[in-house]
């Protein structure tokens, strides 16, 4: 062996050496990198941490921990790994192959017509959205002839009603002192009324009728009997009298009646039947009819007056009988005859030219809530169709035709319904009111995967815990169904939707690799 010009100055035995040193430390580096790997021992269990390959042909390839190796269980379709085991394993690779290749047509034929689907889906929300931003538009349009319209119509009902209150004022006054008049009126009644019942109440108590109510009087009227023993004492009569041993009419009249009325009212005023009170005029003429009358007797007769002082009694015949019956079974025929006459028409409150402002100032006011109605509608309308324009319904609009359906899955307690891009409920299964599980959030899916996942949040608050919401899961499908509704956290709940608007991958772009490997 030639020694290279570079070698160092020692002799060939030194330099073989050195060389031979080289060599085994690599292969113990080597050695020791492949015992922990396992590459030492391809399909053998002698190393734990080392995987088993299975050929498995006519059927997918497949790795297994070595620790699996002749086990007695069949882990590889095509027996490999129990070589050395008791297992009586069939080779069945050739049947596992066929199925999954059949199932993997299957598969690419639905993702194939879902992908298509979802295009059309694509076209169908381009041409919503275009539809929506055309409606936004005409709807701005109508919202500023509205607000000039509405505009138009406050200042006609500001001059309308300016002069409606010009035209009533001046039956504003008259109102007015008609209701002082009134009041004054009943003012004068009432007193008018107290004085009847005081001066009914001091004849009554005025036993001698004397016009002085003493002590003796009112100990006579167990109202004024205060701790009830059944017996007016003298205090008792003089707390009335304002602690005096007799009281004149007019004191009575003015002061006393103020004091006595809550004690002696308060029996006539509970009881059923109302008192006949007689004015302080119709008594005085009672009076002096008595005494004309007494004055009459005492006057001699002149002489052809005798059938004039004489009481004239008219004889009772049969027909009077039977009048006087016909009386008793109705008595008042006049008052049913006045009943039975149609109401008189009333007077109209206004004049004619007054109520003429007044019908116009309504009318105004009428005209004016409609344009304000109809202006804040499309004003809501707006706001509501610029929402809906601010979602994002994936990069070509494949989500925007959900919008506005609703689904539902039926467990065994609950009904849960997903209406996407608005929100999510559940409701017991026999009847019951609807639980909000949340609104319309965001899409929370992965930067790679963004729309497969949306959130929906802010629903009804749990008892002692926190609001609840709603993670939807979405996956490729060729229908829009609600597969199934779970809460795996407390207040948290999760669906799984499929829908076409997921199939993203078309036929050509289709993993190649995912083929079924055929080889014998």
């Amino acid at each position: 062996m030639s020694v290279p010009e570079n070698k160092p100055r020692w002799d060939n035995t030194s330099w073989y050496v050195g060389k031979r040193v080289y060599l085994w430390l690599i292969k113990y580096i080597i050695k020791t990198i492949n015992y922990f790997v396992g590459s030492d021992e391809p399909g053998t269990a002698a190393c734990p941490n080392a995987f088993f390959h299975c050929t498995n042909a006519g059927h997918k390839p497949k790795e297994i921990p070595t620790s699996w190796v002749n086990d007695g269980i069949c882990d590889c379709c095509d027996t490999s790994d129990e070589y050395n085991s008791s297992s009586d394993c069939v080779n069945n690779c050739i049947e596992l192959g066929r199925r999954a290749r059949e199932e993997a047509i299957r598969k690419k034929e639905l993702l194939a017509k879902g992908y298509n689907l979802r295009v059309e889906l694509g076209k169908q929300g381009k041409q919503k959205k275009e539809e929506y931003k055309a409606y936004l538009e005409k709807l701005r349009k109508e919202y500023e002839e509205t607000q000039k319209v509405k505009e138009e119509k406050e200042e006609m009902k500001k001059e309308a009603e300016e002069k409606e209150k010009v035209a009533l004022e001046k039956y504003k006054v008259e109102e007015d002192d008609k209701k002082h008049q009134q009041e004054e009126l009943d003012v004068l009644r009432h007193r008018q009324e107290e004085k009847v019942n005081a001066e009914n109440a001091f004849n009554t108590l005025d036993k001698n009728e004397d016009g002085i109510l003493t002590v003796d009087e009112l100990q006579q009227c167990l109202k004024f009997d205060q701790n009830r023993d059944g017996v007016v004492s003298k205090d008792e009569a003089m707390l009335f009298l304002q602690m005096k041993e007799e009281m004149e009419y007019e004191e009575f009249i003015s002061t006393g009646w103020m004091i006595m009325k809550p004690i002696y009212m308060m029996d006539i005023t509970s009881a059923p039947e109302t008192p006949v009170v007689h004015s302080s005029s119709e008594e005085v003429a009672r009076k002096e009819d008595h005494h004309i009358q007494e004055d009459n007797q005492h006057e001699e007769p002149v002489e052809g007056d005798s059938s004039e002082n004489e009481i004239y009694h008219p004889p009772i015949n049969e027909d009077d009988l039977d009048k006087e019956e016909f009386d008793d079974e109705n008595p008042h025929p006049q008052v049913q005859e006045d009943e039975q006459k149609p109401p008189e028409k009333q007077e109209p409150k206004y004049d004619e030219e007054t109520q003429k402002i007044i019908d116009a100032a309504n009318e105004a006011r009428e005209e004016f809530s409609k344009a304000e109605k109809e202006y804040k509608r499309i004003s809501d309308e707006i706001g509501n169709t610029e929402q809906v324009l601010e979602v994002d319904f994936g990069p070509n609009e494949e989500f925007f035709t959900l919008k506005g359906q609703c689904f539902e899955i039926t467990d065994r307690e609950y009904t849960y319904s997903l209406c996407p891009f608005d929100r999510t409920s559940q409701r017991p299964k026999d009847d019951g009111s609807e639980t909000n599980l949340g609104r319309w959030g965001r899409w929370v899916g992965p930067e790679e995967n963004k729309y497969s996942k949306m959130k929906y949040e802010g629903g009804v608050t749990c008892w002692n815990g926190p609001a609840r919401s709603v993670i939807v899961n979405l996956q490729c499908g060729v229908q829009n169904i609600l597969t199934s509704a779970s809460e795996p956290s407390r207040c948290e709940y999760l669906f799984e939707f499929t829908t076409p608007a997921m199939c993203f991958t078309p036929l050509s772009q289709m993993d190649e690799t995912e083929h079924v490997h055929t080889e014998l």
